[in-house]
């Protein structure tokens, strides 16, 4: 990075607030000032609820609360956190332990992870060793609780992979008679019960970007209305609901909605949406009793409304908070870009988190971690990507501490 640019990013931060104790009638927070909401939820003493929960208020926003706080943290995607006890260990624990303690080691504060098999083939570790694989979960969740890393489990990470093991087509997940369906409650079960009581377990996710699946069979994939996804995230939400006492925050784990999400669902056309529409798909995808609303956000994806044209990251994420603000959602960034999608360029991933941090996105996380760095487009700790990864987390991070409720 040049010494142009350099500048020119320290008059940017200066101007958002960042790095700075300074405010306009001198009493902003001086950084590092009192207890952040992870630091009050992992002291000793703290015996209130568990988990993210989501207030609004009543000037009408929406926000993440953390041990009564207002919650702001970054942290990272780890695919494989917990599937590589099955997918690459031979169902024992030793690249899970060396994971958590790498993330130990880079003070990772909240991690994102897979909590299914990704293809129909790995079943068979669910289904035919099930006490083990459910053991393998809840060492991991004991493990983070030692560690205070929090944990958000995305529980079926590849959506295709539990019809496929049924033989099912892909929209059996709005048929609540299929066995895909019968399967997501289940398994859904299994889950929460082990992690329920892990006060590591902060949020629930449905899985990885279903959204992006909805109505695109014109294009040859497979079907899937959108309400076929609508039912699916309502009867996994009504049954997390239902075992979770805590009342932790429930999300999709969506992408942002495709920029034609709502014609490809009236009108199978790739029609831009206007800015209503896509509040109409991101209700219609984010159903009650969901409380979290999810999008991720990649350089390859700008947004583009039919009544606004193409925006800015910033204007983006704007929207999305305007938008979880009127469904009464926490907005959060569960995916965005790293430093290999980035290839490589740390300001790229910087103007990212300089975004979040002016738009006081509460919850981003970075794509992706994994310790071999074997994960598509990951990231091994000890790499340059790694590095710069890990220091410009650290770096945020310090910079949240300076908002105050």
């Amino acid at each position: 990075m040049n010494r142009i640019t350099v500048i020119y990013l320290n008059l940017a931060l200066l101007l958002l607030g960042v790095g700075s104790a300074c405010s306009c009638n001198g009493t902003g927070p001086e950084k590092g000032q009192g207890q952040t909401a992870l630091e009050a939820y992992w002291s000793d003493d703290y015996a209130g609820p568990l988990g993210i929960h989501v207030k609004t208020s009543s000037d009408g926003k929406s926000r993440m609360y953390l041990a009564d706080k207002l919650l702001y943290v970054t942290g990272m995607n780890c695919y494989n956190l917990f599937v590589q006890c099955h997918e690459s260990d031979g169902m024992k624990r030793e690249k899970m332990r060396s994971t958590v303690d790498e993330l130990v080691r880079e003070q990772v504060p909240v991690v994102r992870f897979s909590g299914s098999p990704f293809s129909a083939g790995q079943f068979t570790y669910y289904f035919d060793r099930k006490q083990e694989y459910l053991d393998n979960l809840e060492t991991l969740a004991t493990w983070c609780d030692e560690a205070h890393i929090a944990l958000i489990p995305s529980i079926f990470w590849n959506t295709a992979s539990v019809p496929d093991y049924y033989k099912e087509e892909a929209k059996a997940w709005g048929d609540t008679k299929s066995k895909t369906y019968a399967h997501m409650l289940a398994y859904t079960e299994d889950v929460v019960n082990v992690l329920k009581k892990h006060k590591c377990v902060v949020m629930w996710e449905f899985g990885n970007e279903f959204n992006l699946a909805a109505d695109i069979a014109i294009a040859g994939y497979a079907d899937i209305p959108a309400r076929a996804v609508e039912t699916a995230y309502k009867g996994f939400a009504g049954k997390v609901a239902s075992l979770d006492p805590e009342g932790r925050c429930i999300a999709t784990g969506n992408s942002i909605m495709r920029n034609a999400q709502y014609h490809l669902m009236t009108s199978r056309s790739w029609d831009l949406d206007s800015f209503d529409e896509y509040r109409q798909m991101t209700e219609i995808m984010t159903p009650v009793p969901m409380t979290g609303m999810s999008e991720h956000i990649y350089d390859k994806d700008a947004r583009e409304f039919s009544d606004k044209g193409k925006v800015s990251r910033a204007e983006q994420v704007r929207c999305g908070i305007q938008v979880a603000d009127a469904l009464k959602k926490g907005y959060y960034v569960g995916e965005f870009t790293g430093p290999v999608t980035a290839e490589g360029d740390s300001l790229t991933v910087r103007r990212h988190l300089i975004a979040y941090f002016a738009q006081r996105v509460q919850l981003s996380l970075m794509w992706n971690y994994a310790l071999k760095g074997d994960i598509e487009y990951s990231f091994k700790a000890d790499s340059p990507y790694g590095r710069m990864a890990f220091n410009l987390m650290r770096e945020y991070n310090d910079h949240y501490r300076t908002l105050s409720e």
